[in-house]
C-alpha cells in the first residue's frame, strides 16, 4: 500500500472548524492519508480535538503567506524520502460531491508525475493549486526540495499566484517532470462551446483563442461537476459579480451528496445563498 501524505491548508472565519471541513477530511482519511492540518486561523478546543479523528497532526501559525506559506510549514515536519505520494489541498473546496477513489484510478493519469484537477492558462498554462498530487519521483527531486526553500511570505495574493502557483508547474516542468489535469480546461471549454453550438465567427467573439476558458472552476462549475469534478469552490457561494452566480451554485451544492447539516452550516456562511 502506498503511503500517503496529505497536507491541508485552513483559513476558516471563526475557531469552529466549518462541517464541510471535517467531510473532507474525512474522506481523506478513508483514503489511508496521513493528513497534517495546517490553519492561519485560530481553533476551538471542540474544533481540534474534533480533528483529532481524522488528522494525525492539527497546527496553527501566523496568518501570512497564504496556503503555499502553509505547506512549507507542513513540509518541514517530514522527510519527504519516506512518502510514496503528496496531496496539497485547501479550505476552498467545498466537497467531495462524488467519490476521490477514482481519481487515482485514471488511466490517463498513469504516466504523470504530479497532476492536479484543473488547468488555468491566465498568464500561462499551469495545474490550479487547490488540489495537486506529487508522486515518489518528484518528492525524491532535489528540484522539489529547492522550490519550497524559497517560498517567502508574500502579503500580495497575485504574488503568490505568479510565483507559487504558476511557478511550481513551470519549476517542475521545466526540471523533465510530466504534470497533467484531469479535467482539463480545453475539454471543458470544447464541451461549453459544443452546447452553445455558436458559429465560429461568433465563437472567436465570445472568447479569443488567447483567452478562453481560463478559470474553468469559476466559469463551468456544473460542467465540471457533470465531468466528474468532486468539488465545488467555495467563493462560488459568494455575490462577486461574476457570470455564475451564488443561488445556481449553491443549487448544485443542493443535488450532490452534501448531508443537510452541511447545506444548512453553508447557508448561515455565506448569505449570499439565501
Amino acid at each position: 500500500m502506498n503511503k500517503r501524505l496529505a497536507l491541508y491548508a485552513h483559513h476558516g472565519p471563526s475557531p469552529t472548524v466549518a462541517r464541510h471541513v471535517l467531510f473532507y477530511l474525512a474522506a481523506l482519511h478513508r483514503l489511508d492519508f496521513h493528513i497534517d492540518f495546517i490553519s492561519n486561523s485560530e481553533l476551538s478546543p471542540a474544533s481540534a480535538a474534533e480533528l483529532k479523528n481524522f488528522c494525525a497532526r492539527v497546527a496553527t501559525r501566523e496568518n501570512s503567506g497564504f496556503d503555499f506559506s502553509m505547506w512549507r510549514h507542513g513540509l518541514a515536519a517530514h522527510d519527504l524520502a519516506q512518502w510514496d505520494e503528496l496531496l496539497l489541498t485547501n479550505s476552498s473546496l467545498i466537497g467531495p460531491l462524488q467519490p476521490l477513489a477514482p481519481l487515482w484510478e485514471n488511466p490517463a493519469l498513469a504516466g504523470c508525475d504530479f497532476w492536479g484537477l484543473t488547468d488555468n492558462n491566465e498568464i500561462e498554462n499551469h495545474l490550479q493549486s487547490f488540489f495537486i498530487v506529487f508522486r515518489r519521483p518528484v518528492l525524491q527531486s532535489p528540484r522539489f526540495t529547492d522550490f519550497w526553500h524559497a517560498i517567502l511570505p508574500f502579503r500580495d495574493k497575485q504574488q503568490v499566484i505568479r510565483s507559487y502557483e504558476i511557478g511550481l508547474t513551470r519549476w517542475l516542468a521545466e526540471g523533465g517532470f510530466r504534470w497533467r489535469a484531469v479535467f482539463e480546461r480545453e475539454k471543458i471549454w470544447a464541451q461549453f462551446l459544443h452546447r452553445r453550438s455558436l458559429p465560429r465567427r461568433a465563437r472567436d467573439r465570445v472568447c479569443p483563442p488567447a483567452i478562453s476558458g481560463q478559470n474553468t472552476v469559476i466559469q463551468f462549475p456544473d460542467l465540471l461537476l457533470e465531468n466528474g469534478m468532486p468539488f465545488l469552490k467555495a467563493a462560488l457561494l459568494r455575490e462577486t459579480g461574476a457570470a455564475f452566480r451564488p443561488q445556481p451554485a449553491f443549487a448544485l451544492l443542493k443535488k450532490s451528496r452534501l448531508p443537510a447539516e452541511i447545506l444548512d452550516e453553508l447557508r448561515m456562511l455565506f448569505p449570499d445563498v439565501k
